[in-house]
């Protein structure tokens, strides 16, 4: 005798807009700024934001690497240092050569990457116009090595995306999260930096 089992899914939402547009931060006032080929004046912090993200990360790690190189050297004594060394730790030194280069060097490439992205931002800006996608949007995601002290201790980070046509753009785990799969949408987005403004059901 066979049975049959029935697993039961929560069924997915009919309008997902809501949690898109909280995932994605945008109201639906700027959803109909963007229909209107615009992009809406709220959107703008949330976009520099955006570019600026990997300076965040990079920055971020270097601060705190240096914030922990002067803690050391102001609050540990001298001498319990020289101990350290005559004990035979002398790769100390050069442990924390290489953290500092590597911090710095993922920071500078940080920054380089965020600046041609910022100017792209900047001409999206000024001309205030929003591009639109229409057709099937999927999430995707790729680890890839972290950068600074997390490629030291062989950390990954992971990105996300919305994929459309070809083109992706950059959201977080939340948003990635949030998108239905197999549907079709009206994707708006800063039409050279390729920053995400909105999304809805087509």
């Amino acid at each position: 005798m066979s049975y049959i089992e029935y697993v039961t899914a929560e069924p997915e939402s009919e309008n997902p807009l809501e949690d898109l547009a909280r995932t994605n931060h945008f109201t639906m006032a700027d959803l109909e700024q963007n229909r209107q080929g615009r992009i809406s004046d709220s959107q703008w912090f949330h976009l520099l934001v955006r570019a600026l993200q990997p300076v965040r990360y990079t920055g971020g790690a270097l601060l705190g690497w240096l914030l922990c190189c002067f803690v050391v050297k102001t609050f540990v004594p001298w001498i319990v240092l020289e101990i350290i060394t005559m004990l035979g730790a002398k790769g100390i030194g050069v442990l924390f050569g290489a953290v500092t280069l590597a911090c710095v060097g993922a920071f500078l490439l940080s920054v380089i990457k965020s600046s041609h992205t910022m100017a792209l931002l900047l001409v999206d800006l000024k001309a205030g116009k929003s591009a639109c996608l229409e057709g099937r949007v999927s999430p995707s995601s790729e680890d890839e090595r972290g950068l600074g002290m997390a490629r030291l201790y062989g950390e990954n980070q992971t990105n996300y995306w919305y994929v459309a046509k070809n083109e992706y753009f950059a959201v977080d785990q939340e948003a990635h999260a949030a998108l239905p799969h197999g549907r079709l949408f009206r994707l708006y987005h800063t039409p050279k930096s390729k920053l995400l403004l909105s999304i809805e059901p087509k």
